[in-house]
C-alpha cells in the first residue's frame, strides 16, 4: 500500500511538472537554397522553419509553402557549447554536403546551445545557412 502511494504521489508531481511549466520553444526560419535530407526524406529548396521543444530532443522542420510536404523530424544526437558559435543575435543551420547531397547536420539557437542532427565521418564539406534576426 506504501509503495502505491508513493508512485501515485511521483505521478502527480511528474504530472504538475509538465502542465506547470510552460514548453520553451525555438523556432528559426531559414531560407535553404538547396535540396537537402533529414532522416533519410530529400526536401527542396526552400523556406524552413526549424523547431525544438525543451522537452523533447527532437528538431522538426516544416515547409514554409505546405506544397512543399509534411514536416520532418530529425532526433538530437547531442548538445554543443554555443557560446562558441553563436550570439545572442545568430542563429545558423548546418549542413554537411558528401558528394552533391546535403545532410542537416546542426542547429544553432541565438545565445544557446548548438544541437547535432546528423554527424558522418566521410569527407564532406559544411554548407551554413544564416538565419536573419
Amino acid at each position: 500500500m506504501k509503495t502505491k502511494i508513493t508512485l501515485a504521489a511521483a505521478l502527480i508531481v511528474l504530472l504538475a511538472t509538465v502542465i506547470g511549466f510552460p514548453q520553451a520553444v525555438q523556432t528559426v526560419r531559414a531560407n535553404v537554397p538547396f535540396p537537402f535530407v533529414v532522416t533519410g526524406k530529400t526536401l527542396p529548396a526552400g523556406e524552413y522553419d526549424f523547431t525544438r521543444n525543451s522537452m523533447d530532443n527532437v528538431i522538426r522542420v516544416t515547409p514554409v509553402n505546405t506544397k512543399q510536404g509534411p514536416a520532418v523530424e530529425a532526433l538530437v544526437l547531442t548538445r554543443t557549447a554555443g557560446a562558441i558559435h553563436t550570439t545572442p543575435k545568430d542563429s545558423h543551420i548546418v549542413f554537411d554536403k558528401i558528394g552533391n547531397t546535403c545532410y542537416l547536420s546542426e542547429f544553432w539557437v541565438p545565445g544557446i546551445d548548438g544541437f547535432v542532427l546528423y554527424v558522418t565521418n566521410m569527407k564532406h564539406e559544411h554548407r551554413s545557412v544564416n538565419v536573419p534576426s
